[in-house]
């Protein structure tokens, strides 16, 4: 049975891409054996989706991305202290008469916040005149903020009368942002006297809208930015130009999409639409019998499929005509993006067969060169854009450029041909390297915290783009590190606050903060953000002592703070970034110990890795192991810095065990979900440790069976040894199973861009064989070695 590719070499799906009606990004679930009758891989994402959308729905943390005031409560014993101003039911919510739609809808979710958590009922009015309540809270879209500073605010808090007002719609949106979290940390609506001015440090803050949720927990999240349209481009084009590409065209992906960035447009949101030309077309497609030199580059292998020449006329006319068709389609759309590195928007140099990095087997483009060819495309998509609207962007993402068609690291040759009208979009850690002890130098290939960042070649970039006066956008995980790809997020807080102060402070124009790989589900991590990007020179600890006990209550607070430092701490342990969802860094727990490696495994340890359809589609339904039964890496450095892992992991566990008792009914929602996610990453750095040490001693026992000479007490105590590892890895997966089973979001059939078998089942499966082994396989090794009791 063959093993999946490394995504190092074969780059997931596009983010944001339909197959049928699923989005990839959110393909996670609960799949049982596959039906007798084939599925198309459209349709393995639906049902899944359709079961995925009923397990979540029954979560208990679904309402934290579903409604994002739940994560929120009234402490009854809260009391005012000199110097703050209280908020009862005598006050009411003032807002301009005919107000724009923005203030009107602002003014709406203050009022929701404070009825649903504070417990007030104010009326809002559209008059400070006669028969307004005396004690107003004013809300404008103009009179404050900073001079030249857009989307700024101001906030006056005295006696009888607060007012917040921006410098326009948006700072007014985020100026009763600010005003809910000063709320929510009190839990009171208590607020102290004073002032402020505020500007944000980043104009774009790109958000995803949390799963189940509206834009307005994208809001209330410190985001200002959203993808609201967009798709496959051959799905929504409207271009008459190649008359046998209207097969692929998909009825109301446009209506969508414009219905969509219009919702946005009513909160002042900016909008963006991700585009893909993933699906290639077979070399015996009507549009090459029709126009045979259509055909560009060969991808992927002998077989594979073919990419339409972007340097063609005939495909230069139809990608204008569809960037017009899809402004226009589209009223409101600031921008799209489109992946131009390693998958997503195909050109002749992405994935072409059988040829060097830097070539092609197109020979119109070849004779081009990929840094011609690709900014070609960039800038005649900003041109066509821009007819419609004069200030639209064009966002490329050079995401593996560097390892499948730029000769330079930094794209900077095709950065310097890019013109108005274009941009860059890059990862603020990816591709860099980590010194550690020991000689381990950890390839940063894909997301990370372990690198807070900018990295050498987002710098660099930020740079290249300056120079030549196009913006650049960094890309951050707000929930995700492959350190520990699993979790709903990874609970390091101390690491995510710094991450999001780069983002503020290097030069980039903005922040693009969303989930590539699953839904937002709203934790923590994903919030945390914006404390940083209006306020320089915070306290980091102090923010996040003040976060923790809005999160668990007063007397946990410490304890979770506590636990986030030390699972903080464990992060620079992680030796490398294993190949996608495979083995124990994924699996944790649930992954086989593989006592004898020759046994084979059943079939439940095998899934889909749906990511694989970048190729082709029927690649993405080919069930492959997800296990592994070696290690990888320097193996006996690698075990030691697991073990360090498990170390801080479970301090982090012993703290969250300490702080348990202390967690009253109001915060248990909040505090269980950063529970859950710690004990799944202790159980999984211990089920590294233990596969680490396991396969290391196991080795070295099944060699000796046939050795000439034998240390019969080394071997014994070796034998000893893995047997006390595999105990307390047998009870490491016992106590994973609640683990497991209380929080779906763990689940690996909700795998988002692959699907295996229910974590529940595979914990299970591997507890059986771990027993047998342990009763079988160890005592008839034993015997054949000759040191059997």
């Amino acid at each position: 049975m063959t093993h999946p590719p490394s995504r190092s070499n074969v780059c997931r799906t596009t983010r944001g891409r339909k197959i049928a009606t699923l989005t990839l990004v959110v393909l996670v679930s609960l799949i049982p054996a596959r039906p007798q009758a084939a599925e198309t891989l459209g349709e393995l994402a639906g049902r899944i989706y359709g079961e995925y959308e009923a397990a979540y729905a029954a979560s208990p943390y679904a309402p934290l991305s579903a409604n994002y005031f739940s994560r929120f409560s009234r402490d009854p014993g809260a009391r005012p202290v000199e110097g703050e101003v209280v908020i009862d039911g005598s006050w009411s919510l003032v807002i301009p008469p005919q107000p724009d739609p923005v203030t009107k809808a602002m003014a709406g979710h203050l009022q929701t916040f404070l009825k649903e958590v504070m417990g007030l009922n104010l009326a809002i009015s559209e008059t400070a005149g006669p028969g307004a309540a005396a004690k107003q809270l004013l809300l404008a879209p103009s009179g404050g903020g900073i001079s030249g500073k857009a989307e700024s605010y101001s906030v006056r808090i005295l006696g009888d009368r607060i007012a917040v007002q921006g410098i326009d719609a948006a700072g007014l949106r985020d100026g009763i942002v600010w005003l809910v979290d000063q709320m929510a940390f009190r839990e009171a609506p208590f607020l102290s006297a004073g002032a402020r001015d505020a500007a944000p440090r980043l104009r774009v803050r790109l958000g995803a809208t949390p799963k189940n949720g509206s834009f307005r927990e994208l809001i209330f999240s410190g985001y200002n930015a959203v993808f609201a349209a967009g798709g496959n481009l051959h799905a929504l084009s409207v271009s008459e130009a190649i008359p046998e590409l209207k097969e692929r065209r998909t009825p109301g992906v446009m209506e969508g999409g414009a219905k969509a960035v219009a919702a946005a447009k009513e909160l002042g949101l900016k909008t963006y639409a991700f585009l893909d030309t993933r699906q290639k077309y077979p070399e015996d497609h009507p549009v090459f019998a029709a126009h045979p030199d259509l055909r560009g580059a060969r991808t992927w292998k002998a077989d594979g499929e073919f990419v339409l020449c972007t340097e063609h006329p005939l495909m230069k006319q139809f990608i204008r005509e569809s960037m017009v068709g899809l402004f226009q389609g589209t009223p409101g759309l600031d921008g799209v993006v489109v992946i131009i590195g390693g998958e997503g928007f195909y050109h002749c140099f992405m994935r072409p067969f059988g040829v060097e990095k830097g070539h092609t087997n197109c020979a119109r483009c070849e004779a081009l060169g990929p840094d011609v060819v690709v900014a070609n495309l960039c800038n005649l998509m900003a041109e066509a854009a821009r007819t419609v609207n004069p200030t639209a962007e064009i966002i490329a993402w050079p995401y593996s450029a560097e390892h499948v068609w730029s000769l330079n690291k930094n794209q900077a040759p095709f950065i310097a041909q890019l013109k108005p009208g274009t941009g860059i979009f890059t990862e603020i850690e990816k591709d860099a390297y980590v010194q550690k002890e020991d000689g381990v130098n950890k390839h940063l290939w894909d997301y990370s915290i372990d690198m807070i960042g900018p990295s050498e070649r987002a710098a660099a970039q930020i740079a290249a783009c300056r120079a030549v006066g196009i913006p650049t956008y960094l890309k951050s995980e707000p929930e995700l590190g492959f350190e520990a790809p699993r979790l709903a997020h990874v609970p390091c807080m101390d690491r995510w606050v710094d991450r999001a102060e780069a983002l503020a402070s290097c030069g980039a124009d903005g922040a693009w903060v969303f989930p590539a790989f699953r839904p937002n589900f709203g934790t923590s991590a994903s919030e945390v953000n914006k404390f940083l990007w209006w306020d320089e020179g915070l306290d980091h600890d102090a923010l996040l002592s003040k976060f923790a006990a809005r999160i668990a209550g007063k007397e946990a607070g410490p304890h979770l703070r506590t636990a986030w430092k030390a699972v903080s701490d464990a992060i620079p342990w992680s030796p490398e970034i294993p190949s996608y969802y495979k083995g124990p860094y994924y699996l944790g727990p649930a992954h086989p110990m593989c006592a004898d490696p020759k046994a084979e495994l059943p079939e439940l340890f095998d899934g889909y890795y749906l990511f694989l359809a970048e190729i082709a589609d029927a690649e993405g339904l080919k069930k492959l192991p997800t296990y592994e039964k070696k290690p990888t890496g320097n193996v006996p450095v690698f075990g030691r810095f697991y073990r360090e892992m498990e170390k801080y992991l479970k301090q982090a566990a012993d703290a969250m065990d300490t702080a348990r008792p202390l967690v009253d009914e109001r915060h248990k929602m909040m505090f269980d979900s950063e529970d859950s996610a710690i004990r799944w990453f202790y159980h999984t750095a211990r089920t590294e440790a233990n596969f680490y040490e396991s396969c290391q001693l196991r080795d070295k026992l099944w060699a000796a069976v046939d050795a000439p000479e034998k240390d019969l007490e080394a071997l014994k105590k070796d034998y000893e040894r893995w047997r006390v590892v595999l105990q307390d890895e047998l009870e490491n997966a016992r106590a994973s199973q609640p683990v497991m089973a209380g929080d779906v979001r763990l689940d690996f059939y909700f795998g988002g861009d692959h699907t295996f078998s229910h974590g529940t089942e595979m914990i299970a499966a591997k507890i059986e064989i771990l027993e047998k082994e342990l009763a079988e396989v160890l005592p008839a090794l034993a015997k054949q070695i000759g040191i059997a009791a």
